[in-house]
């Protein structure tokens, strides 16, 4: 069988990169290891599961304010059983459905590891299949990273691949790594009753270059008062298992007993065992994919997405990336792979939106900056919905008036980053922003006040005497 383009996995990135393929005129296929697994890591075991989760966890949090707007709550009741059942249910929806959607389209699925025997043919190892094809996309996505003294056994040590198997909430939960993925669920497991302790081994959660420390403290804040125990510069130094718990030893030289612990420590790239070496890919010491600014490998009939191309594992990273490729194979160099634009969402006790430089950034390379920051505090719309707590932060270039980047902690962060996010990428300046009309009320007014107060200046309040 001959195609234009063969896309060696059907996760987010290699989905999107073949539905992009085809509206382009290109004849694809997909190569899947299972009808199961369709979707990816992101659909299957990562951001759709764990967002249905933590929207249950903000409900919660929620209904304890709802006295406020003249609604009594009485018992709650919390079943582990129902929710995982709900959660479930979406995922198999969406995956059933991207299977009948790519065969209206025609689109073949062959399922299988896929195996590249040359630069232009793909062996699907278990359906015993041969395509032959033009071009290549490589988006085989990642797996859960390994501790070895804390091992995965799925019983009482889960890695983010094990956990949905859970069908009753622990008592008490000790989750190790402080990034994305471990104050998502340390704020999920919290809202739904469970003591949580998290441990992270640096000085701050979420300890990215990329994220400001000043979102760092104000998530660490709101996940302390919401009763989490969090332990920073520390780790898990041994464990013993006793009366069907675990006795966990930490570094800062306390105990804490357990039910099971939550390794939230990184992925790695799926880049073994399928042919790469031999058909001269290059990858990096990491096992990354080397890639150009068009998702180009070093072979030039080949390309990558997604989580093989580098730590910045993020759903819609590979999604453009995909289509980044598929634009370069049929000769579009307008779009390129730029991580500087690439939106950071973490969803937690709040939602923590990042694009672009920090200041700290901003100013190791060179620029001279203007911040401007507007709290939430004082917005009508997030006083109306009792969500008044975080802030918008704008770091601009105070020469050409360029945004270099956008922090945004608090309400519908995810979504506000992106007024900011098309800003960037079309270079529009901050006097348009300044310029520009909101609604009101809205979340979307503090970040024109943000604009207004880089471009204009802060308003200072005088007392008077």
């Amino acid at each position: 069988m001959e195609f234009d383009l063969v896309i060696v996995g059907a996760g987010s990135g290699g989905y999107e990169a073949g539905l992009y393929a085809y509206r382009r005129g290109m004849k694809v296929a997909f190569v899947e290891l299972s009808p199961e697994t369709v979707g990816g890591s992101c659909l299957n075991r990562g951001c759709i599961p764990s967002k249905y989760m933590r929207h249950g966890a903000y409900l919660l949090e929620k209904l304890s304010k709802a006295q406020n707007y003249g609604i009594k709550v009485e018992k709650l009741s919390l079943d582990l059983r129902t929710l995982a059942e709900g959660r479930d249910q979406v995922v198999l929806t969406i995956r059933e459905n991207f299977k009948k959607f790519a065969q209206k389209l025609g689109i073949p699925i062959f399922y299988g590891r896929g195996i590249l025997k040359d630069k232009n043919t793909v062996y699907v190892e278990g359906s015993d299949i041969t395509l032959k094809t033009r071009y290549i996309l490589l988006a085989t996505g990642s797996s859960c990273a390994d501790l070895k003294d804390l091992p995965a056994d799925g019983k009482r040590i889960f890695n983010t691949d094990q956990i949905w198997s859970l069908r009753e909430f622990p008592r008490r939960m000790l989750i190790v790594g402080g990034g994305a993925v471990g104050v998502e669920f340390a704020y999920i497991f919290r809202m739904y009753g469970v003591d949580v302790v998290l441990v992270e081994l640096l000085d701050r959660l979420l300890p990215s270059p990329d994220i400001p420390e000043e979102s760092s403290r104000y998530l660490a804040r709101k996940l302390k008062r919401l009763g989490v125990d969090v332990r920073l510069k520390a780790k898990v130094t041994g464990y013993s298992e006793e009366d069907g718990r675990l006795k966990v030893s930490i570094s800062d030289g306390s105990v804490v007993e357990v039910d099971c612990i939550l390794l939230g420590v990184g992925r790695k790239p799926n880049t073994e065992g399928i042919g790469l070496e031999e058909v001269g890919v290059e990858k990096d010491s990491r096992g990354f994919v080397k890639v150009n600014e068009y998702c180009q490998t070093s072979v030039e009939n080949i390309y990558a997405c997604g989580d093989i191309t580098s730590p910045l594992m993020l759903a819609h990273k590979s999604m453009y990336e995909g289509k980044v490729a598929v634009s370069h194979m049929l000769e579009d160099r307008d779009n390129v792979r730029n991580d500087k634009l690439m939106p950071k969402i973490i969803y937690s006790a709040y939602e923590v939106a990042s694009v672009g430089l920090t200041e700290d950034q901003a100013e190791d390379e060179g620029y001279d900056c203007a911040v401007g920051v507007v709290s939430f505090m004082s917005n009508p719309k997030a006083m109306d919905d009792g969500e008044d707590e975080g802030f918008v932060r704008l770091v601009v270039d105070k020469q050409t008036g360029n945004i270099l980047g956008c922090h945004i902690v608090g309400p519908h962060a995810g979504e506000l980053i992106h007024q900011v996010v098309h800003l960037m990428k079309a270079n529009i300046r901050v006097d348009f922003l300044a310029s520009s009309i909101f609604s009101h009320p809205s979340l979307s007014e503090s970040i024109v006040q943000c604009a207004m107060e880089v471009h204009y200046g802060p308003i200072s309040w005088v007392k008077r005497g």
